[in-house]
């Protein structure tokens, strides 16, 4: 019989990473706050409880995806918490992004309770959940994650072991900034070819076939020329993966300087009430210190 799964967090990315779970034959016990975010996997067979210990106290592995430290850390601990709830030797699973310090302060807790836990952030953006191509970083037991593999692989296919509890979330926290810092820097340039005359369309086709090519490049035709800025991967979050490498380069006493710039165009972008919009649209925030103006409908 096939190991009973529960998901707690039906977000942007949680919602399609729950649906590619149940895709593959697990039988699902899902949860979110809002109601509304079950309704299409109840649609497609999993079961909806009515609240996290439910879902604690009947799965074997849990899976959460919630946006951060304080949520995880509200969910997971106190009486009404999935570590007092699981029942011993089953497996909670947090695919948050967090600080270091969570994971490291949950698994022990969890093993006192005789219940396993493993941190396992994912990379990728709602793309990738939705195609099931996360990469998917994880910090703790070899012997949880080798339990839990079969489920991990319907969500991504590149599941690496970083190292113990807060290995994962420090890999997550380094790619992030490593990919804020690079989409900045393409927007950046992109805006200088803009108002040197040049076509956004075009420029894209060269770089791309250039020594500056990058993922980043795919925001071109996705994001900035359409404007399309519905998330994706929001900037309030961005902010806050930034927030965490910058504590964690601070703690390590490791001077850094792009991560500070990339966060305060995401602090910008926050002030400017874009907190929930996708990190691209900090290029029309460029584009009005240049002094440009976003064509017209």
């Amino acid at each position: 019989m096939a190991t009973t799964v529960g998901f707690i967090g039906l977000g942007n990315m949680g919602n399609p990473m729950a649906g590619n779970v149940l895709k593959n034959g697990f039988p699902l016990m899902v949860y979110d706050k809002n109601p509304a975010a079950m309704v299409n996997l109840v649609a497609a067979g999993a079961s909806a409880a009515t609240s996290p210990r439910q879902v604690a106290a009947s799965v074997e592995v849990l899976l959460t995806c919630l946006p951060g430290s304080p949520e995880v850390e509200s969910l997971y601990l106190g009486p009404e918490g999935l570590i007092e709830c699981a029942r011993p030797g089953n497996v909670l699973v947090d695919m948050s992004s967090v600080l270091p310090s969570t994971p490291r302060k949950l698994e022990p807790l969890a093993q006192a309770r005789g219940v396993q836990f493993l941190e396992a952030p994912v990379s990728g953006g709602v793309t990738g959940a939705r195609a099931a191509t996360l990469a998917i970083m994880t910090g703790g037991d070899e012997a949880v994650l080798e339990r839990v593999r079969p489920i991990l692989r319907t969500i991504g296919p590149n599941i690496y072991r970083v190292g113990p509890a807060g290995a994962g979330n420090t890999v997550k926290a380094i790619n992030n900034m490593m990919s804020s810092v690079n989409a900045l820097a393409m927007m950046e340039g992109m805006m200088v070819g803009i108002k040197a005359g040049l076509d956004l369309a075009t420029m894209h086709a060269i770089i791309k076939d250039s020594s500056g090519a990058s993922n980043a490049l795919a925001r071109v035709h996705r994001a900035l020329i359409p404007r399309n800025f519905e998330p994706g991967f929001k900037v309030q979050l961005m902010n806050k993966d930034l927030d965490t490498f910058n504590s964690i380069a601070r703690e390590l006493h490791v001077p850094v300087s792009f991560s500070n710039v990339a966060q305060r165009y995401q602090q910008a972008a926050l002030a400017a009430g874009l907190g929930e919009k996708d990190t691209s649209v900090i290029f029309t925030l460029i584009e009005r210190l240049a002094g440009l103006h976003p064509p017209r409908d």
